[in-house]
């Protein structure tokens, strides 16, 4: 049965029975910072970017989603362009952009036949979301989707403090 699990610590720390990892990726698909940077490096960074500059000539549009092996990671990645929160005027349409995110990454692993997918918040760091703002949103909506499309989930927080926003 479908879960959404949440859980703090380090997102590599948890691959195990996952067959996908999701990377809040910047628009040409290089290795970035943060997590980004954290699965790239975990992957192979010459492998993956030589993948992504050869299968993707264009850059990505926000909440456009790209798949590509993870090579030593051992799982597929779903690289996703997030939304920025500082390009929007209307806090709403912010967050509504933003779980968006959520929802084209469920329902891209599903017609891609994954089962079981990890990510961080996204959002959260540079494109500069706050959780106390989307957690509740966030959490009802995967809620939703992981038992609508039969598929567990396993959000991943920096800390425990964090995770207490999300756990509702």
């Amino acid at each position: 049965m479908a879960k959404l699990n949440i859980v703090c610590g380090n997102i590599l720390d948890y691959l195990d029975s996952k067959d996908l990892i999701v990377n809040s990726a910047n628009k040409n698909m290089f290795c970035g910072s943060g997590i980004c940077n954290l699965i790239y490096e975990k992957a192979n960074k010459e492998l993956l970017e030589e993948y992504c500059k050869k299968q993707y000539k264009d850059n990505m549009k926000v909440n456009e989603v790209r798949f590509s092996p993870g090579f030593d990671i051992g799982i597929d990645i779903l690289h996703i362009l997030c939304p920025n929160y500082y390009e929007y005027e209307d806090v709403n349409v912010a967050i509504n952009d933003l779980l968006f995110s959520y929802y084209k990454i469920i329902i891209e692993a599903k017609k891609n036949m994954y089962k079981s997918i990890i990510s961080v918040s996204l959002g959260t760091e540079v494109q500069g979301y706050k959780h106390n703002d989307i957690a509740k949103k966030v959490v009802e909506l995967l809620n939703y989707l992981v038992l609508k499309y039969d598929i567990d989930f396993t959000l991943i927080l920096p800390n425990e403090e964090i995770k207490n926003l999300y756990e509702i």
